[in-house]
């Protein structure tokens, strides 16, 4: 099931899943490809239907992202960093280079399709009176 469709049904998904996006585990060769995807496809959700989850699945994607932009700094994180390196490093030396930078990308277009998402839910959308007003102000302000 892609991530697209897991994100649509409300309780499709669980904080498990998204963890795995985020932190991958396993050594094998199609992982990295296979979680390639899955972050590609959450983005798209995320680009497209941001408005359609609900707010516990908007804030849990804005808590991964948040924390994989700036991870606590306890030695547990700094321990899953190192190991997270030492993975990226070893599927370079195992040919997988070109994996493991799809997926490095995939997850920085997922972080960036969240932050983003998230931060125009805070932004007040202008009526139209609000916005007629605005332009007024700033033609009255630039003709003196």
């Amino acid at each position: 099931m892609s991530c697209a469709i897991a994100l649509s049904e409300p309780d499709a998904f669980s904080p498990s899943e998204i963890r795995q996006i985020f932190q991958p585990r396993s050594l094998k060769a199609s992982r990295p490809w296979e979680l390639a995807e899955r972050a590609n496809g959450l983005a798209t959700t995320v680009e497209e239907n941001w408005a359609y989850l609900s707010e516990e699945q908007r804030q849990l994607l804005a808590d991964f992202a948040y924390e994989a932009i700036d991870p606590p700094s306890d030695m547990r994180s700094k321990l899953q960093a190192f190991l997270s390196c030492c993975y990226g490093a070893w599927m370079t030396m195992q040919g997988e280079r070109d994996a493991f930078v799809a997926y490095a990308s995939a997850i920085d277009r997922l972080t960036n399709a969240i932050v983003l998402a998230s931060e125009l839910d805070s932004y007040k959308t202008m009526t139209a009176e609000e916005a007629c007003e605005w332009i007024r102000e700033i033609s009255h302000r630039a003709i003196r």
